[in-house]
């Protein structure tokens, strides 16, 4: 069994951690201002009720833009996460524990 306080005091984990962070706080803090903007513009000004082009108006504009930034947030986590999982990995190899050789 592996001594989880060790790692978790290790600068590895400390460093994976950091970066985690680093990448996460901003991201979340994005995707909830822009999803929580959308819902009070709409609710309480008339900005996005101006035509975009034809009968397509702004506010149908910024709610599509709210799936595109999700599905390229997802797309950009997917990559930054495998180099988290191996950040991962390399702090357990430290200890002498690999979780396929464990099981």
């Amino acid at each position: 069994m592996p001594d989880f306080n060790a790692i978790e005091a290790s600068a590895g984990f400390r460093e994976l951690m950091k970066k985690k962070k680093a990448f996460l706080v901003p991201v979340t803090v994005l995707f909830l201002g822009l999803y929580l903007l959308f819902n009070i513009i709409i609710s309480y000004t008339n900005w996005l009720d101006k035509p975009f082009i034809g009968d397509i108006s702004w506010v149908w504009v910024f709610a599509f833009s709210l799936f595109a930034m999700t599905w390229i947030l997802v797309t950009i986590y997917m990559k930054r996460a495998e180099k988290f999982d191996e950040m991962a990995k390399d702090t357990l190899k430290e200890f002498n524990y690999d979780k396929e050789e464990n099981r």
